[in-house]
């Protein structure tokens, strides 16, 4: 009797590990026309794994992620921006004005994304864009450390990464990681 007790609770344990929501973050450098601008896009990949599958585990949702970001001049460690609220711009957000929090169901494509730096055609600088309480601020030529905290369903989860700005709009990139 306790072996189909474990039976029965075994697709229930491998849930719980292996059907966990899966933050995939991929770091961007997105060009339009003129505009140039560093991107970071976020999926929560379903399960690959055939036998999984064939168990009956599914990848389950982000039910909430919030991203906040802090920005520092690489090497001083001097703070450019000292914590400012991603605007989250996901598919289905239908007046594409982006929001502070979304959901991220399972799905192999890019589900949502997030702008760090633009590139500012008119001034011909690079710029981070406003958040709720923050305006516009300037970044000048330089290389930065981009220290991104993904708050996925209340567990922070901390991802560093450099990125180089320069004089011009070509000169925005995101420096690999060694």
């Amino acid at each position: 009797m306790a072996g189909v007790g474990i039976a029965m609770a075994t697709p229930s344990i491998f849930q719980m590990f292996w059907g966990k929501p899966l933050l995939k973050v991929e770091f961007e450098r997105n060009v339009e026309e003129d505009k140039r601008s560093l991107v970071i896009f976020l999926s929560n990949p379903p399960i690959k794994n055939r036998l999984l599958k064939k168990l009956g585990i599914r990848r389950g949702g982000i039910q909430s992620l919030e991203i906040q970001f802090r920005i520092r001049e690489f090497g001083s460690g001097k703070i450019i921006d000292a914590i400012r609220d991603a605007r989250i711009y996901s598919s289905d957000d239908p007046t594409d004005l982006g929001n502070y929090r979304v959901a991220l169901p399972p799905t192999f494509s890019v589900a949502a994304s997030f702008m760090l730096i633009l590139w500012d055609t008119k001034d011909r600088k690079a710029v981070v864009p406003p958040d709720r309480l923050r305006a516009m601020i300037d970044i000048s030529p330089g290389y930065y450390q981009a220290v991104i905290n993904f708050i996925v369903d209340g567990e922070p989860r901390i991802i560093t990464r450099q990125f180089k700005v320069g004089s011009k709009a070509d000169d925005l990139t995101w420096v690999k990681p060694k």
